[in-house]
């Protein structure tokens, strides 16, 4: 799950798509190429359409650019680290992006993000991100995602995660109640999926997975560390959204999200 988005070629535009052999078609409220009949007993029509679609003309589905933008938490440490840098340095990625699926954004704000993504990926300091790593290897095990309040790992009667303050465990009571937290700390995985958090003398054991674990042996010592993040390293989502934007000043369509 997380964002897609496509660009539309202008074969259909410029009458070079084969004919479709149902109609009406035009651009739905929705900004989609679409047959303009509603669906309701006209299902045969509409899947007539689809097939036309998917190969009335060289690109499929009539897309001159589609792309997996990035995961939601993904998107959200881009959103992030474009409110660090500050919305005047890229205002236009700093509202291009959406927060749920769905909407467009015009090829002319697509130019204009275009240049934002490039001084952005040439940047070498954007923000100082916060990250929970594995101390024998390095390996980043999750980072800091504020609008997520660092909340990564969520249980029947607990809420893990990591913020600037350390690695934390909290209960579901409303207010929540610390049950663990520590900037270094040690895990051992006991029976039962439980697990023992050791941090200054402390031990605590919890009815949770180990932290990290992802098919393999989980890291017995971690550590929450902040980096600086530079543009090369948002490189993940910046892109694909350079190859959706360039698309759209090609063509002169929006990009559409979903």
């Amino acid at each position: 799950m997380g964002l897609d988005a496509f660009v539309y070629c202008r074969c259909w535009q410029d009458g070079l798509t084969t004919p479709c052999p149902v109609g009406p078609v035009g651009i739905d409220e929705d900004g989609c190429l679409a047959l303009l009949r509603q669906w309701e007993g006209n299902e045969a029509a509409h899947r007539t359409f689809d097939a036309w679609l998917a190969e009335a003309c060289p690109h499929k589905a009539m897309e001159q650019a589609s792309e997996h933008v990035s995961n939601w938490a993904g998107v959200r440490l881009f959103q992030q680290a474009l409110r660090a840098a500050g919305p005047e340095r890229f205002p236009t990625l700093a509202t291009a992006l959406p927060n749920l699926n769905g909407g467009s954004l015009p090829a002319e704000r697509a130019a204009v993000a275009l240049a934002e993504l490039d001084a952005f990926a040439r940047t070498d300091r954007i923000t100082d991100g916060v990250e929970l790593i594995d101390e024998a290897t390095g390996r980043v095990l999750m980072q800091y995602v504020e609008s997520y309040h660092g909340v990564f790992m969520l249980g029947p009667d607990f809420r893990a995660g990591v913020d600037p303050d350390g690695f934390f465990v909290v209960d579901t009571a409303d207010p929540p109640a610390t049950l663990f937290r520590a900037v270094r700390f040690g895990q051992r995985p006991l029976p039962g999926d439980r697990v023992e958090l050791t941090a200054g003398g402390t031990r605590t054991v919890l009815a949770m997975r180990p932290v990290g674990e992802h098919g393999e042996p989980p890291p017995e010592r971690l550590a929450v560390r902040t980096r600086s993040r530079s543009g090369s390293d948002f490189a993940y989502i910046v892109e694909p959204l350079r190859r959706l934007c360039a698309a759209s000043v090609a063509t002169g369509n929006p990009v559409m999200w979903f």
